[in-house]
């Protein structure tokens, strides 16, 4: 995934980090600091707003996030393992990667809902796009703030502070779509929404992730549902949740990694 939050610790009272260390885990061991669930999760959305603000500043308002030394040019990969060998976590970025089961269950959900060819956008999911072979993503593209991949096919700039920024033959060009902001705040999903809207065909599918607090909030927006299987991200601080318009088989079990 790709995103915008602090790194934290292990132990230590987190402030909006992407590694999403259990939630519930959390919950029941206790967060390591005197504060309720709620008080800690409004606060690390306090921060994600406070990280958005200085992204536009610092970030999406340059005409070319490139511009200067220049990115380290991302790998081709089209396996789990390539792709997490070749590409640190870069918490400028807010990268940080779900673990390779998480990775695996994600990719086998794409293969199982999507047609053929497959016709995915993956936005801000990076090391799901690459961890599917070439072949398979002859139709697809990745859409990520992360200039390193744009020599490679698929790869399509995107700024959620310009979320109709996109090239016209993507419209509505899209079967499935898979998302994971970088952000958990309203303010972004809300940008991620209108995205959604203009790549997604009538009737497509979509698979999100986000928080369970946020469940009232993608019911609003998209129409999604929570589902069974969780994501494990090793260096996020809260729980993260699958989330989609389709009833899905793959995701109706307990992700054994995180055991609820």
């Amino acid at each position: 995934r790709s995103s915008v939050r602090a790194r934290s610790a292990p132990g230590v009272c987190a402030v909006g980090g992407v590694a999403r260390r259990e939630w519930g885990a959390m919950s029941s061991a206790g967060t390591g600091c005197d504060m309720t669930e709620e008080e800690l999760l409004a606060m690390l959305r306090g921060i994600d707003s406070g990280k958005i603000k200085k992204q536009g500043r610092d970030l999406a308002g340059a005409e070319d996030p490139a511009e200067g030394a220049g990115p380290a040019q991302g790998q081709n990969c089209e396996t789990v393992d390539s792709f997490l060998e070749m590409n640190e976590e870069d918490g400028d970025f807010n990268q940080y990667w779900y673990s390779k089961p998480s990775i695996n269950k994600m990719v086998e959900e794409t293969r199982a809902e999507a047609g053929r060819p497959m016709k995915v956008a993956f936005l801000s999911t990076p090391s799901i796009f690459f961890s599917l072979s070439e072949e398979e993503r002859e139709q697809c593209v990745v859409l990520d703030f992360d200039r390193k991949w744009e020599a490679i096919p698929g790869f399509q700039f995107y700024d959620f502070n310009d979320p109709e920024g996109l090239p016209a033959e993507m419209h509505h060009a899209f079967e499935m779509l898979v998302i994971d902001p970088p952000f958990i705040t309203r303010e972004v999903w809300e940008k991620y929404t209108t995205t959604a809207k203009l790549l997604l065909q009538p009737g497509g599918k979509l698979l999100c992730s986000t928080v369970d607090e946020n469940a009232e909030m993608m019911k609003e927006l998209l129409d999604v549902h929570t589902n069974v299987f969780r994501p494990r991200i090793p260096n996020l601080v809260y729980q993260y949740s699958f989330y989609t318009n389709y009833a899905s088989e793959g995701l109706s079990q307990v992700n054994q990694e995180i055991g609820f």
